[in-house]
């Protein structure tokens, strides 16, 4: 079988700068729970954040088109870099949102529940990305990270139940809240796809170890 990632490591140094970014973002993020009163210039931190990981998707798949890879492996290749890249997307959607929409401090603290388990996964999914090179050395290690995504996601899925379950049981006395109801719930759903996203990043790292046992 031909290996994911060959001898010249390329993919490799592709996907670990994908993580790199992934956490840059999340990590610009975290900190806007805090101080989120320039969200404009936030924003464009991670626009520029998430084209810079549009060029790096582009790359991956520039490779992968000239070099020799068996059609799985091939997929697989795809569906990590689409899924790293669509998490980056989703963190600045939603940032995109709180600007566009205006959303001032404090945010609601479903936000920052939001923000902590992307923050959690981004963190699993840059320490899988080191070690996916060497399945067999960190076969247990990426056993657990794996798990870790899962319980992330679930917690997410909670988060997410509370939040819309809060929101659409509020009273909506006059238009003003109607209208931030819908705005939040954008906001929700789009923080909630970028942590579905960091579960099929270890639903790949799983199909990686499955392939190199």
């Amino acid at each position: 079988m031909v290996s994911l990632f060959p001898q010249n490591g390329l993919f490799y140094q592709l996907f670990e700068k994908q993580a790199e970014l992934l956490g840059q973002a999340s990590d610009i993020l975290s900190v806007l729970m805090n101080d989120g009163h320039n969200l404009r210039e936030v924003w464009l931190n991670l626009k520029n954040l998430e084209r810079e990981a549009d060029s790096v998707g582009h790359e991956v798949m520039d490779h992968l088109r000239k070099n020799f890879i068996t059609p799985l492996e091939g997929e697989d290749i795809d569906l990590l870099r689409q899924n790293l890249d669509d998490i980056i997307d989703f963190i600045e959607r939603s940032v995109n949102r709180l600007y566009v929409y205006k959303i001032s401090l404090p945010f609601p603290n479903e936000i920052a529940e939001y923000v902590k388990i992307i923050a959690a996964a981004a963190n699993e999914i840059k320490e899988g990305i080191k070690e996916i090179k060497d399945v067999k050395k960190y076969r247990d290690s990426l056993h657990k990270r794996c798990a870790r995504l899962n319980e992330l996601e679930n917690e997410g899925d909670e988060i997410n139940r509370r939040a819309l379950g809060g929101l659409m049981n509020s009273p909506c006395a006059d238009c003003r809240r109607v209208m931030e109801v819908i705005k939040l719930k954008e906001i929700y759903e789009t923080l909630e796809n970028a942590i579905d996203c960091c579960e099929n990043v270890g639903n790949m790292f799983e199909s990686i170890m499955i392939k190199n046992q």
